[in-house]
């Protein structure tokens, strides 16, 4: 049986907190800690078409996505008929929110379901796109939502995908203030790939300490909704994270303006402030109920010269992707 009606598809966005481990001398590299948020997500639908199309931002990644998809999926027995896929909503790319993991997820899920396999593992959809080499955090996000910490991969077993090892929902009554300064990309591709090649292995006292902050600080804080033991966590946290990788971003934030922007937010109250994955984006969390938010956010804007979709609100996501069949026929 395939769906030969349109199938609509919607996933959040991810904040990486931070790595866990790296080097030679370590039996697992990467490993990490984020969390995925409900906005800005990605929403795309798919319904059968003449031709293999797609509309939208990033219209031609996906394109380049789905048809190596449908390629594996009839190299399984599973012939698609093509599909135009639209695009409603993607965040930017190569900013820190996760979304070509999202986007190549979401388009392997809802090819998957074309094709009559609902309930294909996400690590299965990685393996076919490609995801998940370093991080596990939008991967395990894009499933199941929420606070989600990796185990990375074990030295020798580069295909796997990286180990869940705790998995929890974030209090709802938290937002989260998401910041996008309109400068350069963080480093991804080929350019990500010699970073990693020339960062200095990280000490074992400090993925010790690293670990440490996540069992025993952030994991319970979200456990008992704590947010300021939350915060103080995840900014020790972010400290040590960033000065290690200081030598390839050029200092502790991916550009000298965050660190004036993070310096604000943190005078502001806002806890647990920092950089997700290589920026520019950053974050800081807040009571929902806190009634200086609006105020705040405008204050933000003005001070930074930032326009709505650059500094806006948001709230933690534990659900993950979310699929909607409008109707199947044999």
């Amino acid at each position: 049986m395939t769906v030969t009606e349109a199938l609509r598809l919607r996933t959040p966005s991810r904040l990486h907190f931070g790595l866990l481990s790296w080097g030679d001398a370590i039996p697992r590299q990467f490993g990490g800690v984020g969390l995925m948020i409900d906005r800005p997500g990605l929403e795309l639908s798919m319904e059968p078409a003449a031709e293999w199309r797609a509309e939208g931002p990033l219209a031609s990644r996906v394109l380049n996505v789905a048809q190596a998809v449908a390629a594996r999926l009839a190299a399984e027995g599973f012939a698609l008929t093509p599909r135009l896929i639209r695009i409603h909503r993607a965040p930017p790319e190569h900013v820190g929110l996760g979304t070509g993991t999202q986007l190549s997820l979401a388009v392997a899920r809802a090819l998957a379901t074309a094709a009559g396999l609902p309930d294909v593992p996400v690590t299965r959809l990685a393996a076919w796109t490609g995801r998940g080499l370093r991080s596990g955090i939008g991967l395990h996000g894009f499933d199941r939502g929420g606070l989600i910490v990796d185990a990375g991969r074990r030295r020798g077993q580069d295909l796997d995908p990286p180990a869940l090892i705790a998995r929890h929902d974030l209090p709802t009554e938290w937002s989260i203030l998401v910041v996008i300064p309109p400068i350069e990309p963080g480093l991804f591709g080929a350019d990500e790939s010699r970073a990693f090649d020339a960062l200095p292995p990280f000490p074992e006292s400090l993925v010790d300490r690293l670990c440490r902050l996540v069992l025993l600080g952030l994991v319970p804080a979200a456990i008992e909704r704590d947010l300021s033991t939350f915060g103080v966590a995840l900014e020790e946290l972010q400290h040590c994270v960033g000065t290690a990788f200081a030598s390839a971003q050029g200092g502790i934030y991916a550009h000298e303006s965050l660190a004036d922007i993070v310096t604000w937010l943190r005078r502001q109250g806002l806890h647990g402030v920092g950089q997700s994955s290589w920026g520019p984006a950053l974050y800081g969390f807040l009571e929902a109920d806190e009634p200086r938010r609006e105020v705040l956010l405008h204050e933000l804007q003005q001070r930074f010269t930032l326009g709505p979709d650059a500094a806006f609100w948001t709230w933690p996501d534990n659900t993950g992707a979310r699929l909607d069949r409008h109707g199947d026929r044999p």
